[in-house]
């Protein structure tokens, strides 16, 4: 009896303290909320409107007046280095490392990580990696250290360190293969310049043994085997960019022709030249191929063959040439100056709408990258400029 007195009087005070407890949390959320400055809100709502200049200085005094909030101190520090304010940036992140709300490591780490994105976006490449370099083996920040530094390798053309950075990143589920064939293709670049073929060989086959399908490591090899006169070989490497991607065929089809030529086997290479015209007509090498045919077989076969393309890709370029071809064959003063002024017109539209498109940030460009200049994405940006 005892015991049921004293269960009925425990089991209210139990309900009490929960109420009271739930209570007490509630005006805490609700203290803590009127605690959160107007002026933190007013920069949220810049940012929204795209006033980065305004949410910048109310985001400033809110950091000046509570730096124990380091979230928002990071946050600032990206604002900055968005608006190209890097001097500010660098400044925010060094002073951060020294507070005293900065009490693990993992923080400092994520900090540091901020700071080399600064000095990187500066131009001091150098401190940039140096802070990297130090993250390396961080619990968690390696992997975008490691990323970042590939960036910057990539930057300062340290295609080495490149390749090295992008063998630690790759895993199972993410390959580097394409962008590590590229980074051989870089040096087999370098090499040929430098007329040292045996290097320039060495990493073009380490680019084809990564990736079977880079079209620019058989387009150095070709390169290759023409500078030391083996025209066979130079073609027969030439040739293989058909199948690995045949957008890229505008780029070689000039250096075929010479390779033919130096063996003297022109008419092989008209069959070779009739088979790519057929078979990709979206190709970008109406010009050379109107020409070539002209020279070497008929004027009409040449005309045929705009006529063929025109039915097939309209553009531009095709209409320009059929006008050049055709300007000859008009009688009377009048009629050459209409075609004249209609050849004028498509050239500044030609020239207007011609341009290599990136497939990933569309950037435009006229001249062809193999690396974006805007995204760094590598093979991104189109072989054509239709």
């Amino acid at each position: 009896m005892d015991i049921l007195i004293v269960w009925l009087i425990i089991t209210p005070l139990f309900f009490a303290f929960g109420w009271f407890a739930g209570r007490v949390d509630i005006k805490v959320l609700i203290k803590n909320a009127k605690q959160v400055p107007q002026r933190l809100f007013d920069g949220i709502d810049s940012l929204v409107e795209n006033k980065t200049g305004l949410a910048r200085d109310e985001i400033q005094q809110v950091v000046d007046q509570e730096p124990q909030h380091i979230d928002l101190q990071l946050s600032l520090g990206k604002l900055y280095r968005k608006r190209g304010e890097n001097d500010l940036a660098i400044k925010l992140h060094t002073k951060l490392l020294k507070s005293q709300f900065v009490l693990t490591n993992d923080l400092r780490d994520k900090i540091q990580v901020e700071l080399a994105q600064d000095f990187q976006k500066a131009g001091l490449i150098d401190r940039a990696e140096n802070i990297l370099v130090g993250l390396i083996d961080s619990q968690y920040y390696s992997h975008q250290a490691l990323e970042l530094l590939l960036l910057i390798y990539q930057q300062d053309k340290n295609w080495a360190e490149a390749i090295n950075t992008a063998n630690k990143l790759a895993r199972s589920d993410i390959s580097f293969n394409a962008e590590i064939a590229q980074f051989n293709c870089e040096l087999a670049q370098e090499a040929i310049i430098r007329s040292n073929y045996g290097d320039a060989f060495q990493y073009i086959n380490q680019a084809l043994q990564i990736n079977r399908n880079c079209v620019r490591a058989n387009m150095l090899l070709g390169e290759l085997h023409f500078n030391q006169e083996q025209y066979l070989e130079a073609i027969a490497a030439w040739q293989l960019i058909e199948k690995q991607n045949f957008k890229y065929i505008p780029f070689i089809i000039q250096h075929m022709f010479e390779a033919y030529q130096r063996l003297d086997k022109i008419k092989e290479f008209l069959v070779l030249l009739k088979g790519y015209a057929k078979l990709y007509p979206q190709n970008n090498m109406y010009e050379f191929t109107f020409k070539t045919l002209t020279y070497y077989d008929t004027h009409e076969e040449a005309i045929e063959y705009l006529h063929t393309v025109m039915s097939q890709k309209p553009s531009a370029k095709v209409a320009l040439l059929i006008i050049d071809a055709r300007s000859s064959e008009l009688n009377t003063a009048s009629g050459k100056n209409d075609a004249i002024t209609i050849r004028d017109l498509l050239i500044k539209y030609d020239e207007k709408n011609s341009h290599h498109d990136c497939g990933r940030c569309n950037f435009k460009s006229k001249t062809f990258f193999w690396q974006c200049p805007a995204c760094y994405e590598w093979e991104s940006i189109s072989p054509n400029n239709n």
